[in-house]
């Protein structure tokens, strides 16, 4: 995946609508269970780091196909693949994977788009379910398939999401799986069979309402996540948003919101004569949660203009907190941006400091930005594009793994540790050459794993899953299938050290 993929944004100036309330359902609290991989990077602070110590990459134990719409897909968008998909999910023996079903609707030919709607243009024909599988014998066994009537935002062309698939992403917490749905609701379902518990509408049946971005589970049971409405009877993408939420659904099943509008409340007088929009959250952004569970953390940005982003705390009560805007920040010309073509997610550091990959600056590498707590800008390091790095905490201080792909130079590619200050500890290069790629394949992971021993796991565009100890050095790679255009995807890891790597629209468990 290159800085090709990235989109057309076009402007225009509309008048918003946000809002705040609050709807109950009350259920009882239950003793707090942890799952192995419970959501996107893991944790609430969006680390990335097992408590486990992960499996040599010996060989493929079994391994299972979550979209089997792969091949059109990259079709459509000449041998690219333009998805962003949820983490495997992992509690004890249960695996639990965002699976695909419906169908495609292929342009003729494809790439074309015609005879419209067709390819991302249609791909609300598609069904994405939330499947749950054991691992028995060499084989992933299903044990049960939920179909979400969850349908991504509406593609809108190079004005909109230049045909990324929005992420559909679900949360384990204490026993359940909580999984986005249609019109801005979230479903809880029973781990152990898929039996729905319960459903979560805040914004009744408006069918216009998205559930934008991973799901988010804390410690104490909360939920988080973002919500967006959008006016679909034009272009949504060139006329303003109706409203963004951020929505918490506590453990207590009471369904809490507020608006972007009151979370980010001076945008509009910071973007004085443009088109800005209202602010609303990049599409793919999971909020973040501080380890005392008393901050949440996510990012926002202006409809039509994401030059005018922010990096936006709140309280637990949802109540605004602070603002930082990401623009110009520190002394490198570091535009910091949002795109909707990118997963990007804030982590929380040990130390309470916040960290985000955003674009902007040199050559589409973006930056990885650091802020302290209070929403200060601390530093950054010249890479940021669709990263949400890991964090590995030893001693009385961090460091953070994130992938370094050199796009416009066609290389080189390195998997580059920082510092607590972002400053590069070790690279390890991919060297993998051939005569297409002279200087080696791109790192294409979006969230890295790193164990409890530092050791770093990460999918390369080569086909491999490369293990990497904490000095940096090869401790081993295998061989998954060839995934040239492959989407950026996660990794990770189970209690028992097994290794869960994506590649191509199929999902690996790996181990010895």
């Amino acid at each position: 995946m290159s800085l090709r993929r990235l989109g057309i944004l076009a402007l225009c100036a509309c008048g918003a609508l946000a809002f705040a309330w609050r709807v109950g359902i009350a259920t009882p609290a239950l003793a707090q269970h942890s799952a192995d991989w419970a959501q996107w990077a893991s944790t609430a602070q969006h680390t990335g780091m097992s408590p486990a110590i992960g499996q040599s990459p010996t060989e493929k134990l079994a391994e299972a196909t979550y979209d089997p719409f792969v091949t059109q897909e990259q079709a459509e968008e000449h041998g690219e693949l333009l998805a962003h998909y949820q983490a495997p999910l992992v509690d004890g023996h249960m695996i639990f994977i965002e699976s695909k079903s419906g169908h495609y609707v292929s342009c003729q030919p494809p790439g074309s788009g015609v005879p419209f709607p067709c390819g991302p243009d249609a791909w609300e024909t598609q069904v994405w379910n939330e499947k749950a599988l054991a691992l028995n014998g060499g084989r992933l066994r299903l044990r049960w398939n939920f179909p979400s009537d969850w349908k991504p935002e509406p593609n809108g062309g190079n004005a909109g999401l230049a045909g990324w698939e929005p992420v559909f992403h679900a949360a384990l917490s204490n026993g359940f799986v909580f999984v986005p749905g249609a019109s801005g609701s979230v479903y809880k379902l029973n781990e152990s069979d898929g039996t729905m518990v319960a459903q979560y509408a805040p914004f009744g049946t408006m069918s216009n309402t998205f559930v934008s971005g991973p799901l988010t589970a804390d410690a104490k049971g909360n939920i988080y996540y973002n919500a967006i409405t959008l006016e679909l009877t034009v272009n949504p993408w060139t006329n303003d948003v109706l409203g963004a939420w951020l929505v918490q659904i506590t453990s207590a099943g009471v369904t809490n919101m507020v608006s972007y509008q009151t979370l980010v409340p001076n945008a509009s007088t910071m973007c004085g004569s443009l088109p800005c929009g209202s602010q609303r959250p990049g599409i793919n952004i999971g909020p973040a949660v501080s380890a005392d569970g008393q901050t949440i953390y996510t990012v926002s940005r202006g409809h039509l203009f994401p030059l005018y982003s922010f990096l936006v705390a709140a309280n637990a009560n949802l109540t605004p907190k602070w603002q930082t805007q990401m623009q110009k920040l520190g002394t490198k010309n570091n535009w910091g941006y949002i795109t909707d073509d990118a997963s990007s997610t804030p982590v929380v550091a040990p130390d309470g400091s916040v960290l985000f990959g955003a674009l902007g600056g040199d050559g589409g590498r973006g930056f990885l930005n650091k802020f302290s707590s209070s929403g200060a800008y601390v530093t950054s390091y010249n890479f940021g594009w669709d990263s949400t790095p890991a964090v590995y905490a030893h001693g009385s201080t961090y460091s953070i793994i994130t992938k370094d792909n050199h796009y416009i130079t066609n290389g080189p590619y390195f998997i580059t540790q920082l510092s607590a200050d972002l400053i590069p500890e070790w690279q390890y290069q991919n060297t993998t050459i051939d005569k297409d790629h002279p200087d080696g394949y791109e790192w294409c992971v979006n969230a890295p794993a790193v164990d409890k021993n530092g050791t770093v796991y990460a999918n390369s565009e080569d086909g491999n899953v490369y293990v990497l100890n904490q000095d940096g050095t090869l401790k081993g790679n295998l061989f998954l299938q060839l995934a040239i255009g492959a989407a950026y995807t996660p990794v990770a890891i189970g209690l028992d050290g097994k290794i869960y790597a994506e590649n191509d629209g199929d999902m690996f468990v790996i181990g010895n």
